[in-house]
């Protein structure tokens, strides 16, 4: 016999909060409970402190998230004839709190349960005083009027199965559901003593993106409800003054009440976009309309397993764009994370399924409603490392050190092994009408070539050294030749080699001696080269390893690098201003891209150009996957 109650949470990144959670869950005085977890590609420590407390954890991609699908598909794996849902970062006042949501459930025509939640002191002003303010002290049915919260809800499961929730709704699903079980003549329960803190730590944009959203599904919900642009003006301004005195009565410091106009306003405007963002939804209806439903992408599954598939075409978000891709690089990262050997897939950061491919250019198929300065037909790249674009690196552009960073094609975002891709529109460039899309597709890793060179300051009276006449390398000795520095390539691979020969640039077969250089950069991957590249190199020496992935453990000396000054460098990905760089390269032809766009294949072939990049049959391999871009 299985549980009573099924308690679902869903996470995404809420390692901060979660521990917590479950501990309170276990200190219950209400037992009969099972614990499901619905996760949407957390890549902290979420999923490693859920394992700890239950083995009922089921993922649903981002691309496939919506509220209403990620509840259905916990109360699917359900067993208990009821369905607690709560918010992954909240935290019970008692061990009273599950008893005190199930118990109302003894009057079976009762459907839904949903407690009280109150703020924490970190939590915003305007925010606590709604708490406070929706959230009463006393418990009460309601028989008409719509209401509920998922983030301290509970549900009938059996009722659930014949009205699941609606997995269209950008939000507000809970009050959806609440409206419909009471037209069946269900009644919806507040219960005042089953109490959670609820802890939102939210950015100003995050608040006003969930009142957008939440709008959007107000005007679905309720399509004869008005709010005129007095209504909007007189809200903001009576909740400011109101949010202003409750502050000051209970204290709160000068930072948080400075911070109520931005927070109030944030969320009426939002509020106010999404009720009347109803007439943009057309444009997505049309595009769903227009392009076809389904096109072929590779999707690797699994370490080892992977398969030219039939998938959605994704739509985009209004501040989207989407990408008919024409041309996708072959990186040596592809094979990687196809093979499961990236310590992002081996540490868990990274999960599949996946689609691969970070080296792409494509034409603008739609823009989101929100997108400024790209329009359909425009022809886009786009960047590599997708921040979260409110911690402060992303604020500051750097959108590669952002820990929760998302990168295209390797962690937890499909990208250019398809035919069609989405990508936020801040992350993609137009391209100048002088570069051909095939040349476009080596915008990505020049540009992370550019961003890594700028580490080391290289000037003209350097000598620079690159190990690896791969790809990676031939574009780092070019951009040098370029800047005028005296460079030479080391390769074992004499073909390679002879591809450097027509920019007069110096090569060499064996590794050797390295103190002539006072620059390093390994664009190799390969783990052997470290220890060369340290303690062959010479005093003040600078050293890049710009290459992926370094899959193995390696001894090396480092004792050379204290004695006599040496520096090392990593790098990854890339900035804005290294693809405006990148781009002005290419357009103005300072770097020769012939034979990096020599050989392509179409994306059906993509084993066989993953056997010929092992093999090193070819220098540059561009999968083609949309026949009618070709030649732009």
């Amino acid at each position: 016999m299985g549980p009573e109650t099924s308690v679902i949470i869903r996470t995404l990144n809420e390692g901060k909060h979660l521990g917590r959670l479950l501990d309170s869950i276990q200190r219950q005085t209400y037992k009969d409970w099972q614990i499901i977890l619905v996760d949407s590609g957390s890549i902290d420590t979420t999923l490693d402190i859920a394992k700890q407390y239950t083995s009922n954890i089921h993922h649903i991609s981002q691309e496939e998230f919506t509220f209403g699908r990620s509840l259905n598909l916990g109360c699917s794996h359900a067993q208990g004839r009821y369905i607690v849902l709560v918010s992954a970062h909240t935290y019970p006042l008692n061990n009273n709190w599950l008893s005190n949501l199930i118990r109302p459930f003894s009057d079976s025509s009762i459907a839904v349960v949903y407690g009280r939640q109150r703020g924490m002191e970190n939590s915003r002003v305007s925010e606590e005083r709604d708490l406070e303010r929706i959230f009463g002290v006393t418990s009460k049915i309601l028989i008409d009027e719509p209401s509920g919260h998922n983030g301290n809800a509970a549900i009938r499961r059996d009722i659930w199965l014949e009205e699941p929730f609606d997995e269209t709704l950008t939000g507000l699903e809970d009050l959806d559901w609440a409206r419909k079980v009471q037209r069946r003549g269900f009644r919806v329960y507040y219960a005042a003593d089953a109490a959670l803190y609820h802890i939102h730590e939210e950015a100003i944009r995050q608040v006003h993106k969930r009142f957008f959203r939440e709008g959007i599904a107000h005007r679905r919900i309720f399509p004869g409800y008005r709010f005129e642009k007095i209504d909007l003006i007189k809200g903001v301004l009576y909740d400011i003054a109101a949010d202003c005195i409750y502050g000051i009565r209970r204290r709160k410091s000068l930072k948080k009440i400075l911070r109520i106009p931005l927070d109030r306003i944030a969320e009426y405007l939002g509020r106010w976009r999404g009720l009347y963002y109803h007439k943009r939804l057309s444009r997505e209806l049309l595009l769903k309309l227009y392009y076809p439903k389904h096109s072929e992408s590779v999707v690797i599954e699994a370490a080892g397993k992977h398969s030219l598939q039939e998938t959605e075409v994704p739509v985009p978000n209004p501040d989207e764009v989407l990408v008919q891709v024409a041309y996708v690089g072959v990186c040596a990262t592809d094979l990687e994370v196809a093979g499961g050997h990236l310590d992002y897939y081996r540490e868990g950061y990274a999960q599949y399924p996946i689609v691969p491919g970070h080296e792409y250019s494509g034409v603008v198929a739609e823009a989101g409603a929100d997108v400024v300065g790209l329009r359909k037909g425009d022809k886009v790249v786009g960047e590599c490392a997708i921040g979260c674009g409110e911690c402060p690196p992303c604020v500051s552009g750097e959108f590669y050190r952002c820990v929760t960073r998302k990168e295209v094609g390797v962690i937890n975002m499909n990208r250019a092994y398809a035919q069609y891709l989405k990508i936020p529109a801040r992350y993609a460039h137009k391209l100048p009408r002088g570069i051909l899309l095939k040349e476009a597709a080596l915008i990505e890793p020049l540009a992370v070539c550019i961003k890594g060179l700028r580490k080391l300051g290289i000037s003209r009276d350097n000598a620079a050294c690159v190990v690896g006449a791969g790809s990676l390398g031939n574009l780092c000795a070019q951009i040098l030749k370029h800047r005028g520095v005296d460079v030479t390539v080391i390769d074992r691979d004499e073909r390679r080699l002879r591809l450097l020969y027509k920019y007069d640039i110096n090569t060499r077969r064996e590794i050797g001696l390295m103190d002539g250089f006072d620059c390093l950069i390994d664009a190799t991957g390969n783990e052997e080269v470290i220890p060369h590249l340290i303690e062959k190199s010479g005093p003040s020496a600078k050293i890049l390893l710009l290459g992926l992935p370094y899959t193995r453990s390696v001894q090396v000396c480092f004792g050379s690098v204290p004695c006599y000054d040496k520096e090392i460098y990593g790098s990854i990905a890339s900035e804005h201003r290294d693809w405006e760089e990148a781009i002005q390269l290419v357009l103005n032809r300072s770097i020769n891209l012939d034979d990096h766009t020599a050989t392509i294949l179409p994306l059906k072939s993509y084993e066989v150009a993953w056997k010929a990049v092992r093999e090193r049959e070819h220098f540059k391999i561009l999968l083609s996957s949309n026949m009618d871009l070709e030649g732009l």
